[in-house]
């Protein structure tokens, strides 16, 4: 399978001197194109500042970030056709469902017809059609998740980033949004790259896991071949 995101010996060092800490150290990872792709471990452990540095919100202190084979690594995010699902939403509350939806399809200049086309296709996608007219303000915190979920894909960008967007949802809901997750990225043959702490939620949707820990990449695999094959004691 093609790659469409490479990390080739990218670290991330914050401050300087005896104050510097490395968040990320010397990560290699190729991400294949139409995979959910998980970083997986605890707080801290550098998976959401490699997020951040895949959508351009951080820049790496050493190496290169490739998308289809090009050095993003210095690209400002919003040059980057990768978008970002955040953990709380980010949406705006005075817009209806279909206003915020369409929202990034206006700044990129789309006609209405477009906007129009791409809005009702992304509401078909996350089953809230009845829910168009609405405002955020007024739906529940499941449905605000399919709304800025549908925002994100509207675009149609080569790459999603999802940072742990299931974190304020019920068991219950969490659980029906894991599948719909999977569904989608299947629907839509877009490379999403999720980050959660949660072993079960990235043992039960991804194609392949990175395993993180202090900076590092563990062992990345299918989740069978970490389940089975743990490489060492941290990732058993």
């Amino acid at each position: 399978m093609k790659e469409a995101i490479g990390i080739k010996d990218v670290s991330k060092v914050f401050g300087q001197g005896d104050s510097a800490f490395t968040a990320v150290a010397r990560v290699n990872i190729n991400i294949r194109e139409n995979e959910l792709f998980t970083l997986l471990g605890p707080s801290g452990c550098g998976k959401t500042t490699l997020l951040r540095m895949i959508a351009g919100f951080e820049f790496p202190t050493d190496g290169e970030i490739l998308l289809h084979g090009e050095n993003i690594a210095d690209m400002p995010p919003f040059r980057r056709p990768i978008n970002t699902v955040f953990q709380n939403y980010a949406l705006f509350p005075h817009m209806t469902v279909a206003d915020n939806i369409g929202f990034g399809l206006r700044m990129l200049g789309k006609s209405k017809a477009e906007v129009s086309e791409r809005v009702n296709a992304m509401l078909r996608l996350v089953k809230m059609e009845p829910m168009a007219g609405r405002r955020t303000s007024e739906i529940s915190g499941g449905q605000q998740q399919r709304v800025a979920l549908a925002r994100a894909l509207a675009p149609q960008p080569k790459v999603l980033l999802l940072d742990e967007p299931l974190s304020a949802l019920d068991y219950k809901l969490r659980k029906e949004m894991q599948l719909e997750l999977k569904r989608m990225q299947h629907e839509t043959g877009i490379t999403f790259i999720f980050v959660t702490h949660d072993q079960e939620e990235a043992l039960t949707m991804s194609d392949r896991i990175a395993v993180m820990s202090k900076g590092q990449v563990l062992q990345v695999g299918s989740p069978r071949d970490i389940y089975d094959a743990p490489s060492d004691r941290f990732v058993a």
